[in-house]
């Protein structure tokens, strides 16, 4: 049987001629990293975990151009950032320092990505390779995000050879994610190391016969996670459902929620869902008791002053008390229903895991997660609450693999194609 793979930055690498001198890559990252009020970077992950593209490129005795993002510079588009407070918060220059100390290179900065600058600093790039070039913030231009084919055009100039190595920005139809590949030949685009782990963690549409695939999606609202339930429904055998988005299924179910949050609208759409669930044969785990407080709790709570209700339909949480965590009759359950899944992916907490003691379920789960994972099956978390949790519980080494997308790792999920990934030319094996 063929199979195939998106082709990936070694397919590069090998194919092009080891004479003539170094070629310059260029490579889409995601250095759109956290920064304090001195500029400084407070997490480098997506910084580290572009290195392995990169690293393999200098290996491979070629120049490495890298191209990013950073926030919204909406006033810079507009031409509004008179006093230039905008450009110099949002400046990849602030990336330059880490980067050259996690590469060992003395990274290059050109204050543009396209344009004259640009080219005089790709033209001044060693022959023999090794050389990082570090453009500006590509939505210093409005053109990126609207794809405009001139802007990708002068992007495209610069490279012999493009890789995409931005998980979080591939559900996006930008210049530089899918206009730039677009206009190069396919055998000399590829993913790099990053997106080809992502998607091969992710992507639940091709699995072996004997895989039992489950899904834990939590988190507040159902209207969010909406397209991914109903994406998910279809690729996995078990869906458990916890957060504040499993209230609105209990309502949806005839159980009373007291003032936990609910998605009104949401209810019968939640009614939907799970009749869907049933006609496919797909088993649909939801909270059967709920840690609740009267009101929100502005601090740590103590578990005296909590109560615990059963959530069984013409019953449930009394009026004046908020769901806020899954109960400890939900965790034993919700472990239950787990232990057979060779399969897991984690997005979106329990409860309100921030302010104990509603840490307990996500807790649990992330313990769950652990245990599964000693006994071989593959886990993976995706989503920023839920990898925000794992490090609360210093517990960010206990799974298989940890998503570094937010909005790209939700669409994977729910099965839609990703412009960036799309983009990218299969390779048969």
């Amino acid at each position: 049987m063929v199979q195939t793979r998106k082709r990936n930055v070694g397919d590069i690498l090998e194919s092009l001629p080891s004479d003539g001198g170094a070629k310059n890559i260029l490579v889409r990252v995601d250095f759109n990293v956290p920064l304090n009020g001195s500029f400084e970077i407070t997490d480098d992950s997506r910084i580290r975990g572009a290195m392995p593209t990169i690293e393999s490129i200098l290996k491979a005795k070629h120049n490495a151009i890298l191209m990013s993002h950073m926030g919204r510079p909406k006033a810079v588009q507009k031409g509004e950032d008179t006093d230039g407070s905008q450009r110099k918060a949002l400046t990849l220059q602030h990336v330059q320092k880490r980067l050259s100390e996690l590469s060992g290179v003395d990274v290059q900065f050109v204050d543009d990505c396209i344009g004259d600058k640009v080219k005089d600093a790709v033209s001044k790039l060693p022959k023999e390779g090794g050389a990082i070039l570090l453009l500006e913030n590509l939505r210093f231009y409005k053109e990126e995000e609207k794809n405009a084919p001139e802007f990708a055009k002068s992007l495209a100039s610069i490279a012999d050879a493009y890789v995409n190595d931005a998980f979080g920005t591939s559900h996006r139809a930008h210049a530089s994610v899918s206009g730039v590949p677009g206009l190069m030949p396919k055998e000399k685009c590829a993913v790099g190391s990053l997106v080809a782990k992502e998607v091969a963690f992710l992507d639940f549409s091709s699995l072996g016969e004997d895989e039992v695939v489950a899904a834990v999606i939590g988190g507040s609202k159902v209207s969010t996670k909406l397209p991914v339930i109903k994406g998910l429904l279809n690729q996995v055998h078990i869906l458990v459902l916890g957060g504040g988005l499993a209230y609105t299924f209990a309502k949806a179910k005839g159980i009373t929620i007291g003032t936990s949050l609910c998605e009104e609208e949401m209810v019968e759409t939640a009614k939907d869902l799970i009749r869907e669930a049933e006609v496919k044969g797909k088993k649909l785990i939801l909270p059967i008791d709920a840690v609740c407080s009267k009101e929100f709790p502005k601090g740590e709570m103590k578990m005296e002053d909590t109560q615990t209700f059963d959530l069984v339909p013409g019953n449930g949480i009394t009026d004046g008390w908020m769901g806020l965590d899954v109960g400890p009759k939900t965790a034993a359950l919700f472990d239950q229903a787990l232990t057979t899944a060779t399969k897991i992916v984690f997005n979106g907490p329990m409860g309100v895991f921030e302010i104990r003691p509603f840490d307990e379920g996500t807790k649990a789960m992330v313990d769950t997660l652990e245990a599964v994972t000693k006994k071989g099956a593959i886990t993976v978390v995706g989503g920023g609450d839920s990898v925000a949790a794992l490090e609360q519980f210093h517990k960010t080494d206990v799974v298989t693999y940890v998503s570094t997308g937010g909005g790209a790792t939700l669409e994977l999920l729910a099965g839609d194609t990703l412009p960036g990934v799309a983009a990218i030319a299969d390779l048969e094996e």
